[in-house]
């Protein structure tokens, strides 16, 4: 496998910061892993910094999930959000088997550093643990958010996927966040939401819908930080508990006042959790 890095490239972003949405332009070192089968962006920061930390984003995301740790943990750590394909600026390679399709393109860029932290946010937390299961010897940790061993999806999502897509972003807006999370908070994230098409969102629905290690997660051997907002509806504190009771070098936080993008409505809380954690493997 090749590796081809492009230079640096500016994008819109959002800066979502003391409850009010900036877009401004921001360079980060925009790149792409390729080989003769398949291309994987990602957005990279602090370079040269202790690290990697490999961020994974969830059904129908990108790696514009991780702005706030990209740009703020960037100043301690390596910092890494990945597009998985079909998502964001990663094509979409249209594969059968899904589930292998995300575990390769993240394999092609865990590929690239030696022992990086895995880190994934709901869908992508599911990837991390199947990850790490079948290559622990790549990795030194995990980060799981807002995820479990198993995610049932309430069929009333793939009812508004494939009916009413605008009813589907509003309700993101409903069942995403904590009930005091600030109104731009939502629209910046509902506005990435429709970047998404609905039958890719859809897709990665399924894999949730059907992914289930309940009685694997307890071999997972690597050190594991588990963060889950104390008001999340999608994946509760209970399966954050579950993973946490279950993988033995690991550690749980609950984040107050935070839903499922914790990482987004409490940032400063959960950047210097992971800080905390990351210094603490280091050692």
């Amino acid at each position: 496998m090749s590796i081809t890095k492009l230079t640096s490239a500016s994008e819109q972003l959002l800066l979502l910061n003391s409850c009010r949405i900036w877009t401004i332009s921001i360079r980060f070192k925009a790149s792409r892993s390729r080989s003769s089968a398949m291309t994987v962006h990602y957005e990279e920061r602090g370079k040269g910094n202790p690290g990697p930390i490999i961020m994974v984003h969830g059904a129908g995301g990108s790696s514009a999930t991780w702005y706030m740790q990209v740009k703020h943990l960037s100043d301690r750590f390596h910092m890494i959000g990945i597009d998985l394909n079909g998502h964001g600026r990663t094509p979409d390679r249209k594969e059968d088997d899904l589930t292998q399709a995300y575990l390769n393109d993240i394999g092609t860029i865990v590929g690239q550093f030696e022992k990086p932290v895995l880190c994934g946010h709901s869908m992508g937390g599911a990837l991390t643990q199947l990850y790490a299961l079948r290559y622990p010897d790549r990795l030194s940790g995990i980060i799981l958010v807002g995820t479990g061993a198993r995610l049932r999806v309430n069929p009333m999502i793939f009812n508004l996927l494939e009916t009413d897509f605008e009813g589907y972003v509003n309700a993101v807006g409903e069942f995403m966040f904590h009930e005091d999370a600030d109104e731009s908070i939502k629209e910046a994230s509902k506005a990435e939401v429709r970047k998404c098409p609905a039958t890719i969102t859809h897709r990665d629905f399924d894999l949730c819908n059907e992914y289930d290690i309940m009685e694997e997660v307890a071999g997972l051997s690597l050190p594991a930080l588990v963060i889950v907002g104390d008001s999340d509806v999608l994946t509760p504190v209970k399966y954050s508990q579950y993973l946490a009771d279950r993988i033995a070098a690991s550690e749980i936080h609950i984040v107050p006042k935070a839903g499922h993008s914790v990482m987004l409505e409490q940032w400063e809380s959960f950047n210097d959790i992971i800080a905390n954690w990351y210094q603490a493997l280091a050692t």
